[in-house]
C-alpha cells in the first residue's frame, strides 16, 4: 500500500501544526527522509542494519533471509 521504510499512524490529538493538510479530511501527512542506513537487498532504510558483524550491509530481516530460516511469513 505504501512504499516507504516505515509509517506511524498517530491519533489527530498529536498531530503537530507543522504537518500538511490532505484533501481528505482528518488526514495530515508528514514527509521525511529516513535518518537509518538502508539495507543493500531489500532497500529498507532500518534501525539495524551495520549491526551484524558477518553482513554488516544487511538488515536483520534479511540477514534471518538469507542465513538463519527465514523470516514467518503470514497470509490471510
Amino acid at each position: 500500500m505504501l512504499i516507504c521504510s516505515e509509517v506511524k499512524l498517530l491519533p489527530q490529538v498529536e498531530k503537530p501544526a507543522s504537518l500538511a493538510v490532505s484533501n481528505v479530511e482528518g488526514l495530515a501527512i508528514h514527509i521525511h527522509a529516513s535518518d537509518y542506513n538502508k539495507c543493500v537487498r531489500c532497500w529498507h532504510h532500518r534501525a539495524d542494519v551495520g549491526e551484524h558483524q558477518q553482513h554488516p550491509q544487511l538488515c536483520g530481516r534479511c540477514v534471518e533471509n538469507v542465513q538463519g530460516s527465514g523470516e514467518q511469513r503470514r497470509f490471510a
